[in-house]
């Protein structure tokens, strides 16, 4: 099976975008044929379709049915470079994505061969304390499709994570979980996140839905306002979230994107 793919680059979160059409119930195992060592590489994989709402320009469906905001910026950016975006320029692309209602805009500003992207997430549908199976007690951010762990240092080693992972999945009922290693100020963080379709666990190097969760956790406790540049592997991602008095109104990310590979790949 021959498929076109771009491979691009948000934080070093290495996102492969499908432009090929792929049956859905195809997604998973042609994810991970992707993801492979041995093929592309990479740490997750999203599908490009043809959108169903009007005024969107594409819908981008992730390989766990999930929302991705490193890969809803990586969509953008591919659009950008592929209309030659000026340097300079900026443009706004309304997308359709798995995991949130309604069109996603993401905003893109093209200097050289980076984009900046930013986005606006989806909200958090509940942020609780979750006790799990081995009794670590933490803050879980619920998100449509995926939950995001966020574990203080000191509370669980990172050589236990991907043994734990798939329990915590399966204890929050999601389709998608991170565990967000975080410092004790909450400014890094090393993400380990789960996708239970694919049953593939990978450190990634730049989560953006685990930056959103941090954002929103934060907010959440301070009952205010909340703005950070998080710390990661890859590089670091912008979040500001935003409190109306009595819930978060708003949640957004912002990170750089490059294109790393356009071609085919044979699986």
């Amino acid at each position: 099976m021959k498929l076109r793919f771009a491979k691009l680059n948000p934080t070093e979160n290495m996102t492969i975008l499908v432009t090929d059409p792929v049956p859905r119930d195809r997604h998973s195992a042609v994810a991970e044929a992707l993801m492979a060592y041995g093929s592309v590489g990479g740490e997750q994989v999203g599908f490009l379709e043809k959108p169903t709402l009007p005024g969107a320009r594409m819908r981008l469906q992730m390989m766990g049915g999930e929302f991705c905001g490193n890969a809803t910026m990586s969509l953008a950016a591919l659009l950008a470079f592929r209309e030659n975006l000026p340097d300079g320029g900026e443009a706004v692309y309304p997308l359709e994505v798995s995991g949130a209602d309604g069109i996603v805009p993401c905003r893109i500003r093209r200097s050289g061969d980076v984009c900046r992207g930013t986005v606006c997430m989806p909200l958090p549908e509940e942020i609780r304390e979750v006790e799990f199976p081995d009794g670590v007690r933490c803050p879980v951010v619920f998100f449509p499709g995926i939950a995001h762990a966020i574990v203080r240092e000191g509370v669980l080693r990172a050589s236990e994570a991907p043994r734990c992972i798939p329990r915590w999945c399966e204890a929050c009922e999601t389709d998608a979980i991170g565990i967000i290693l975080a410092d004790d100020a909450l400014d890094r963080i090393h993400p380990l996140v789960y996708v239970r379709s694919t049953s593939s666990s990978v450190w990634e190097r730049g989560c953006g839905s685990g930056t959103a969760a941090l954002g929103a956790y934060l907010a959440h406790e301070r009952r205010g306002d909340a703005a950070l540049d998080v710390a990661q592997p890859g590089g670091t991602i912008h979040v500001e979230a935003e409190w109306d008095g009595e819930r978060i109104s708003r949640l957004e990310i912002s990170g750089d994107v490059r294109l790393a590979a356009i071609g085919e790949a044979w699986i």
